[in-house]
């Protein structure tokens, strides 16, 4: 009796998914520029901080975190949803109080939330370090200053710092929106246009 042959056959599947890393720079890139103008007086923090926040800061950036797991990035999986997942707790600080679900936070409550968010962000710099885009470092030292700046001025009641952190929250948005655009044209010119 003839013994059964085991056939192996070995599958190769290639991963035609897109690089997410435009979509969540562009997400971070327009909501963070849009929120330091409000910071640096051009006007309030109203309905269209909080629905940039949502859609673009939030679902964007998890979208891309999501993406980045499947293409199997720790460090793009967990910053994107992360901070995606941050605007949308922005959101929410700023809309319980709005519809009288809660009261907002108390100064040194959110300044102690935006430290914890800066501690966060210094050690996802530090591996910013080990991927070498000095674009992506850059967002990452800017994004660390401004909650540590925002922290310091909710911790303090220096409302006279508010000015200088849209200032660095606005660079380090345009330097997202650098990123994230600047990979959209590399991919589609397929060579480096934009340095990054």
């Amino acid at each position: 009796m003839a013994e059964a042959q085991e056939v192996v056959t070995h599958v190769n599947i290639k991963d035609k998914t897109a690089n997410p890393t435009p979509l969540g720079f562009t997400g971070l890139g327009l909501a963070a520029v849009l929120l330091s103008l409000s910071y640096i007086g051009l006007y309030p923090v109203d309905s269209m901080i909080v629905s940039m926040a949502i859609f673009l800061g939030g679902f964007a950036q998890v979208f891309a975190g999501i993406m980045a797991w499947k293409k199997g990035s720790v460090f793009g999986g967990t910053a994107f949803c992360a901070f995606g997942l941050f605007w949308f707790s922005f959101a929410g600080l700023l809309l319980m109080p709005a519809l009288g679900w809660i009261e907002g936070p108390e100064p040194l409550a959110l300044a102690a939330y935006l430290f914890l968010w800066g501690v966060y962000t210094f050690v996802m710099l530090i591996a910013t370090l080990k991927l070498g885009s000095k674009a992506i470092i850059f967002i990452f030292v800017t994004l660390f200053l401004l909650f540590m700046l925002l922290a310091i001025i909710n911790g303090t009641g220096n409302t006279g710092l508010l000015v200088i952190a849209g200032y660095v929250g606005l660079i380090m948005g345009l330097a997202a929106l650098y990123t994230g655009l600047g990979e959209v044209l590399n991919d589609a010119y397929g060579r480096t246009v934009v340095p990054i």
